[in-house]
């Protein structure tokens, strides 16, 4: 049925529910887990913002990233998910699921569930253009809250 899962993971509670739901849905099926983050093109860049102000920044907004990616990929090794390979990107949030669901043959895309400041959701588009239009997979969202996660997905 699903042969490779794709989890979209960016730190927040919501995605960690997403990780932990797409986590248990790929050792159920006995699937490819792949976990991709997203560092979103309309992100602001600390650096950037610091320096317009005068001051040095020493956030590094890609090593945080790439250090919540690594901790999923330990979080999912620990709970036996076979190999998991991760990827860290920038830019536009559906363009780059849609890419990485052709190109590693995605037969499960599973992500969160929350609105953006701005309407909508961040894996619909700004013309409101879903990811559902932009793919040729099953898309599994996230939704259940009460499910106690606070922390990293238990």
């Amino acid at each position: 049925m699903f042969k490779r899962v794709l989890l979209c993971y960016d730190g927040s509670t919501v995605g960690r529910r997403a990780l932990k739901r797409g986590a248990e849905l790929g050792l159920l099926l006995g699937a490819e887990i792949h976990v991709l983050s997203i560092i979103p093109s309309t992100a602001p860049n600390s650096a950037l913002v610091a320096g317009a102000l005068g001051h040095v920044c020493l956030v590094n907004d890609e090593n945080d990233h790439r250090r919540l990616l690594a901790e999923s990929l330990d979080w999912l090794k620990a709970r036996g998910v076979v190999d998991p390979r991760g990827y860290l990107v920038t830019g536009n949030t559906i363009d780059q699921i849609a890419a990485h669901a052709k190109k590693l043959q995605i037969d499960l895309i599973v992500l969160s569930h929350y609105p953006q400041p701005a309407g909508g959701f961040w894996w619909t588009g700004p013309q409101r253009e879903s990811l559902a239009e932009r793919t040729n997979c099953c898309i599994f969202v996230a939704v259940n809250a009460d499910d106690g996660i606070a922390g990293q997905p238990k």
